[in-house]
């Protein structure tokens, strides 16, 4: 009371004090870091966290990986069950997560049914058997009788290997992520293992790429079994459905649909381009079979 005295009656800094007990203080400071629904930290001090970490790590010359969760058809149970249930879905979904975490790692919940976990000082391979035992767990946890069906899809990134900056390294989770939802779900993806997986050929080839209602110009660049690699001028999200419209010499137009998975800036020899790594759906057999056809007569 005699501190309070001082700064409010001599030094006069203090003009509406008020005093708290430092629980409550401490509540307070918490709260606003952490989601109240889940007890998870949020998505504010998840970013600055990451960024925090990949100082860490690029300063000790240290491993960091990324996982990023996304909660398959969740829309589904709160259209049929209500939104009470989802929320007993998300708080399950985070107690599986703490469950299956060291104490130096940090797990958020990144946005509604999204989560993120950071895990320092462990590589790619450690970083998936992480997340792959919490996509275990979730199968277990919902497994009982009664229960709904609830699994996840989910990518990893590591620095440095995969990216070097806090940015790029959640780009490429996310992007890991994306690929985890068009390959058919409940399964973790990791972005570094995934890129060359398919033999991929050169081609060249005018395409025009229909994606969030508007039509670019494009030209693929390379064709693999399972996608696509186009080259525009514009970016396409991560994510995105994508069309794109073949027109083979002597013939009628024909359409690939996938999904946008991966999307990264072209070498500066070549002006300002993105190159879009677009993941085939099964319904593109016939096309994707033109355009290997066309990459064949082009060699």
């Amino acid at each position: 009371m005699a501190l309070l005295d001082y700064f409010v009656n001599v030094n006069q800094e203090l003009h509406n004090p008020k005093v708290i007990e430092i629980a409550i203080y401490e509540r307070t400071e918490r709260s606003a870091v952490t989601d109240g629904l889940t007890g998870l930290f949020n998505h504010a001090y998840f970013i600055m966290a990451l960024k925090r970490e990949v100082l860490r790590a690029r300063r000790h010359d240290l491993k960091l990986s990324l996982a990023m969760f996304d909660l398959d058809d969740f829309k589904k149970i709160n259209d049929t069950r209500g939104h009470l249930e989802g929320d007993h879905t998300l708080m399950k979904t985070a107690a599986v997560v703490k469950e299956s975490l060291r104490e130096i790692d940090t797990a958020a919940r990144y946005g509604g049914e999204e989560f993120a976990i950071l895990l320092p000082e462990t590589s790619r391979a450690g970083a998936h058997v992480v997340a792959d035992r919490i996509r275990r767990h979730m199968e277990e946890r919902f497994r009982r009788r009664g229960s709904p069906r609830v699994t996840l899809s989910g990518g990893v990134a590591t620095y440095p290997e995969d990216a070097t900056n806090a940015e790029d390294l959640l780009r490429r989770a996310d992007e890991g992520l994306y690929r985890s939802k068009a390959d058919g779900k409940n399964r973790i993806t990791m972005v570094g293992a995934e890129r060359r997986r398919h033999l991929r050929v050169p081609v060249s080839h005018p395409l025009l790429l229909r994606a969030r209602s508007t039509r670019r110009a494009a030209r693929a660049e390379n064709v693999s079994a399972g996608g696509v690699l186009v080259s525009l001028r514009e970016p396409v999200p991560v994510g995105s459905n994508v069309t794109l419209v073949i027109r083979p010499v002597g013939a009628a137009p024909m359409t690939l649909r996938g999904v946008a998975v991966r999307v990264e800036k072209a070498g500066q020899d070549r002006g300002r381009r993105y190159e879009i790594g677009v993941r085939l759906r099964g319904d593109s057999g016939e096309a994707l079979s033109v355009l290997r056809h066309v990459a064949g007569a082009q060699a």
